[in-house]
Formats: structure tokens, sequence, C-alpha cells
């Protein structure tokens, strides 16, 4: 959860920057795959089918990244955190109730009811201030939530060692995107300080692309993607109040609204949930 803050955090100070969209991802992707290139080399694909390991890096990596990245250029901090790990107990519901025709249980069914109240209030925010960059920001962070939702489902079905599906999906990742970066015009990773580069690409490259990859891949195998999507709603609270404090981004009464619908609505699912394993039950 503290990752997941974080990355909120750091991308929007990292895009005040000179550092553009394509650069920090060259950051998250260069850096990451370097990292992990020894893991990608032994084992290659672990068993994988080509098309497998594309849909990984694609999800957990080139699709998720690129999507946040965009919303975190045109929103706020707030809608990042709500939009984005606020709806990822939504998204992986609609995912499993689509793609796997799991029912959603009532008591369950209440608690992202919530969720959703509070993404609708998040949208009427963008309406309300006739942004349209707003919007597509809204929009390209909720992009987001639903592929990292189909990383965390998907990688639990093929059931990847963690430190196996954390290379894949940074080394494929930055094999597909860095030739692509490199004939991108006016890109400023060369312009930058270097107190930025460091601070982008530890964060970014390492912890971002390597650690949370990681260690959300073994959470899901521990706990289950829908409940381990439940456990976000620490980051929406973290992530406001962090941007308030460190980037003066004061949320607007629907982004409050919006972040106590969101985040009552992951607690009470987190609770019942809780309550229906426990051993009285």
């Amino acid at each position: 959860m503290s990752l997941f803050s974080g990355f909120v955090l750091l991308s929007r100070l990292g895009l005040s920057t000179t550092l553009s969209l394509p650069d920090i991802a060259a950051l998250r992707f260069g850096i990451g795959g370097l990292l992990l290139s020894p893991v990608l080399i032994r084992h290659g694909l672990s068993g994988l089918r080509p098309a497998q390991a594309a849909g990984l890096a694609v999800l957990g990596g080139l699709g998720f990244a690129l999507f946040a990245y965009a919303g975190f250029a045109l929103a706020p901090a707030a809608h990042g955190a709500i939009l984005l790990h606020g709806t990822l107990a939504l998204t992986t519901a609609v995912l499993l109730r689509v793609l796997g025709g799991q029912r959603i249980a009532p008591r369950r069914g209440l608690a992202l009811a919530g969720i959703t109240l509070g993404v609708a209030t998040m949208a009427w925010d963008g309406v309300r201030q006739s942004s349209p960059a707003l919007l597509a920001g809204d929009l390209c962070l909720l992009a987001a939530s639903f592929c990292w939702s189909g990383y965390g489902l998907y990688v639990r079905r093929l059931g990847l060692p963690a430190v196996q599906a954390a290379a894949i999906v940074a080394g494929l990742s930055g094999l597909a995107f860095l030739p692509v970066y490199g004939w991108l015009p006016g890109t400023g990773l060369f312009r930058a300080s270097w107190g930025d580069l460091v601070l982008q690409g530890v964060f970014q490259g390492v912890l971002i692309g390597v650690v949370s990859v990681f260690a959300y891949t073994r959470a899901v195998a521990l706990l289950g993607a829908a409940r381990m999507a439940m456990f976000t709603a620490l980051v929406p609270g973290l992530a406001t109040l962090g941007g308030y404090l460190l980037l003066g981004e004061r949320p607007s009464s629907a982004a409050l609204v919006g972040l106590v619908l969101t985040t009552t609505g992951m607690v009470t699912g987190l609770s019942w949930n809780n309550r229906a394993t426990s051993p009285s039950n």
C-alpha cells in the first residue's frame, strides 16, 4: 500500500519536472528490465507460450503503466488514487463476472456499489468543471485499473512464481518500449537534473518496476486477486493527503465525497470478507 500511494505521488511529482510521460516510462521499463534480466535469461518465459507472456507484459507493464502515467499527467493525485487503486476491487469483480461468470455476493455487491458511487462522483467532478482533459485522465486511470486487475487474475491463473512473473513483465515491457522511445522526438531524459533522474529511476525502476510487481504477485498468490484488491482501501486516503501536503493539490468537494464513498466501500468489503473467512464462520 505504501508503494501504491508513493506511485501516485512520485509520478505526479516527476511529471511536474522536465521529465515527460515517455521519459518516466523509459526509466521504469529500462531499469526494471535490466535488474531482472538475469532471471529472464535463466528461466526464459517459464514455460509460458509467447502470447501468454505478452499478455502478462501488457496487463502488468505496458498497459498499466502508460495508462496510469497518462492519467497522472491529466488528473490530480486524489483522482489518481481513487480511480486507479481505489477501484481495483470493482474492476476485479467486473472481470471475474464478465470473464469467469462468478456471481457477486449481496454483501460484496453493496460494498462495490459504494465504490461505483465514488467513481461516478469523480466523473461528475470532471463534468462539473467542464474539463475534457480531466475526464480523459479519469478514463485513463480506470483503464489502468482494469489492466492491473487483469494482471492479478491472469498471473494467479497461470500459477507463475512472483520473481519470474516480475521478470517477464519488466523484461518484455522494456524490450517493446525502449526501441519506440528511442525514436520519439523531444524526449527530456538527458535534459533532466540528476536529482530528478535518481529519484524517479530508483522509485519507478526499482521500487515500482520490480518490487511492487513482485509483492503484488506474491500477495495475489496468497490471498487471491479479489481479496487483495480490497486491501487497497488505504491508498486513496494516503495519496490524497500526500497530494495536499507534498504537492499542494487541494482536493475538490466532489473528490472528497468520492474518496469517502470509495474507501467506505472497500473497507466494508474487506470487513465482510474477513468475517466470511474467519474460523468461527
